[in-house]
């Protein structure tokens, strides 16, 4: 068969107008998925929980039936690792990247971090974010809860590949509607005023993601939907008829349920195989405490305990909506907390959130959305224990978060796998398992950086060897606060302290500093730092 000149003229332009097209799109991969459907992906991720705050983790004083049950039926990852505080985890989780190069070395405005690159606090266009990806490969893509990733330019979810979102735009609030005098919520890209009936955070957020399933009820497509309440953050609120559900369950204290949450721990099989008694808690001894302080500690657990089980119920009707819509068929449910429990006072929010308002912290009124506590030292040594310290540090109480993935694919149901992963992972493995390819380095005509994580699709198809090679130097940092893990080593560095060195196998609670008498290996591991620090502008002022 014979073309004329001007025929393969035209066949030659169609291609190059093929390529120069596909130069800016995802890119599916062929046989990825031969022989079904591409999955469809609801991601929980919830605001500063416990390690163990979950049943299937081994907390069996709050009931979380619902996520017990997706868990045990699961995969639990017991080495599931995100950032030390909200924004920089998420940017993590959005990017596949590192929290600065998606412009997240720090989350809140700092003088000596301004104009620096990869400290713009907010999701840059140096990447491309999990939902553009998706979305542009013929998903549908839905946001309902805190978004934190906007920062001075306000982004909104609806810029960073959402089609429908209804977002929490700062990074934290009250759980009731009413505590704020403004608005501080976004539909679909536009400012919304405040429900003129306060709604609990949690319920608003499921009541919207409800309704975005509801209006596309009719569509094939598949759908990625993100769904990320506030709960448990503080400022913490008793939700509707919750009030006397844990009353008097933590009147003997904080090291008893820090107890009790270890045994169920063991028993669960999430806790590696050490000695998790000895552990150096932060707070007062519960028994130095006089009866009105511990009064004040028993009641603030209870609103928090009362946050986590409220929190259960409204995702089992998020749940039963899907399943009655037929939605949940084929979908992976993937659950992971941002960071750990954050300690500190009780009283004394942040001042941005508490300055220029007053707040009623009587006993009998704590707990009301006219109130503001945080959960405390004490709790949080516990629900983060036997892990060190909690949110705000890089020790793995902060960084170390409970996680699991649920879906009809998994090979291996009611395992636990025990090899490190983090929130960089998870994009490059939704892609793989959506068999679409990371578009860098270009993305709707801008340059974008590769992902950094490593798929672990794998994982959930029966393969338990490791993820990451014991060779992967993974460097993270955020406002000066910085921590690498190669294999089973672990470098850190808090503010203004010397830089410490642990060997995870053994010693998985961080109580031994090898700084001191491992220099070969602390200068190994400096090395490999400052070399990826250089590359990504990570500052250490």
């Amino acid at each position: 068969m014979h073309f004329s000149t001007q025929a393969r003229f035209s066949v030659c332009c169609l291609l190059l107008l093929l390529v120069l097209i596909a130069c800016g799109q995802p890119q599916h991969l062929e046989g990825v998925n031969e022989g079904s459907r591409r999955p469809n992906f609801l991601i929980i991720m919830t605001d500063d929980m416990g390690y163990t705050d979950l049943g299937a983790f081994g907390g069996n004083d709050i009931a979380t039936p619902n996520l017990d049950r997706l868990a045990m039926n699961g995969i639990r990852f017991s080495n599931f690792h995100g950032h030390l505080s909200c924004a920089p985890s998420r940017a993590m989780l959005m990017s596949g990247t590192g929290n600065h190069e998606a412009g997240l070395g720090t989350q809140t405005d700092i003088e000596r971090f301004r104009g620096e690159r990869n400290y713009e606090r907010y999701l840059v266009d140096r990447v491309a974010t999990l939902p553009e990806i998706l979305r542009d490969a013929g998903y549908r893509t839905y946001i309902a809860g805190k978004w934190g990733l906007g920062g001075p330019l306000a982004l909104d979810p609806s810029d960073r590949g959402f089609a429908k979102s209804f977002a929490l735009v700062p990074s934290g609030g009250g759980h009731f509607q009413a505590i704020f005098h403004q608005s501080r919520y976004s539909y679909n890209g536009k400012e919304v005023p405040e429900p003129e009936q306060p709604t609990f955070s949690t319920t608003l957020f499921i009541d919207q993601l409800v309704s975005f399933f509801e209006e596309d009820k009719n569509s094939d497509a598949p759908f990625f939907a993100l769904f990320t309440p506030t709960a448990p953050h503080w400022p913490l609120h008793f939700p509707p008829a919750m009030k006397p559900s844990f009353d008097g369950h933590y009147a003997s204290g904080y090291e008893q349920l820090r107890a009790q949450r270890l045994a169920g721990a063991m028993q669960s099989g999430v806790l590696p195989e050490a000695d998790v008694q000895v552990y150096q808690a932060k707070a007062s001894a519960w028994n130095t405490l006089d009866e009105d302080e511990k009064a004040l500690q028993a009641q603030v657990m209870e609103i928090y305990a009362a946050m986590v089980a409220h929190l259960d119920q409204e995702i089992g009707r998020l749940l039963n909506n899907l399943q009655a819509l037929g939605a949940l068929e084929n979908t992976l449910i993937l659950f992971i907390n941002d960071n750990g429990a954050q300690g500190g006072p009780v009283f004394g929010g942040p001042r941005s959130y508490s300055e220029g308002r007053s707040f009623d912290n009587r006993l009998e009124n704590l707990g009301e959305g006219s109130s503001w506590v945080n959960m405390g030292q004490g709790w949080a040594d516990a629900v983060n224990a036997p892990f060190r310290d909690g949110k705000g540090t890089v020790y793995e109480g902060s960084v170390r978060v409970a996680a699991f993935a649920n879906w009809p694919g998994i090979k291996q149901p009611a395992s636990v796998y025990r090899q490190y992963l983090n929130n960089m992972d998870v994009l490059p493995s939704l892609l793989e398992l959506a068999g679409i390819a990371h578009p860098a380095p270009r993305f709707n005509g801008r340059d974008v950086l590769p992902a950094r994580g490593k798929s672990f699709a794998r994982v959930l198809r029966g393969d338990a060897s490791p993820v990451h090679p014991d060779d992967e130097a993974i460097t993270l940092s955020s406002a000066g606060r910085h921590f690498m893990q190669r294999g089973s080593w672990k470098l850190l560095k808090e503010l203004n302290a010397d830089w410490e060195l642990y060997n995870l196998a053994d010693d998985p609670y961080e109580r031994r500093n090898l700084a001191a008498t491992q220099p070969a290996k602390l200068d190994q591991m400096l090395t490999e730092f400052r070399l990826h620090a250089k590359r990504n502008n990570i500052l250490d002022r």
